[in-house]
């Protein structure tokens, strides 16, 4: 089972997406925010759940997942320094894959609300158009993944 821990705007401002931002004006996301570790084979998320955080892998790997004509299909492998939780970003959001540790993980987890604010200074309005707008690049990365998944059903390319 997953641990959590408290996390310092310090902690944030070491995020590349924070650079330059002031670690006072992170001091709320902070404190709503959380260090997570993940056991081995632990579920971070499950496809089609609603999700509210975005999380960035401090330690480990973790493996994308969606389940695709009966079989779980492997989509992608995060590393260090990736962000996930994007589709938390948009409206209605839910998971649009499951992430499971790959060996132990370490994560920031934060409210996608709380991210949201900081970057839209707190408008109501400014929040709901960065959804919209986050939807829209969700929305291009699932299909992305579906076009993937398509793929693997033209079989086995050769060259002669």
């Amino acid at each position: 089972m997953s641990t959590r821990e408290q996390i310092e705007a310090a902690e944030l401002a070491r995020l590349s997406l924070f650079k330059g931002v002031a670690e006072a004006d992170l001091v709320p996301l902070a404190a709503a925010s959380c260090r997570r570790r993940l056991n081995d084979g632990e579920t971070l998320v499950e496809a089609g759940e609603p999700i509210s955080e975005v999380h960035w892998l401090e330690r480990g790997q973790l493996a994308l997942r969606v389940c695709h004509d009966g079989r779980w299909v492997l989509v992608s492998s995060l590393h260090v320094g990736d962000l996930l939780g994007w589709s938390a970003l948009r409206e209605d959001p839910t998971a649009l894959s499951s992430a499971r540790a790959i060996g132990p993980a370490v994560l920031i987890s934060m409210p996608a609300s709380g991210l949201l604010d900081l970057l839209a200074g707190g408008s109501s309005q400014s929040q709901m158009l960065l959804r919209r707008l986050f939807g829209i690049a969700t929305q291009h990365l699932d299909e992305s993944r579906a076009q993937l998944l398509q793929l693997g059903h033209e079989g086995v390319i050769s060259a002669g």
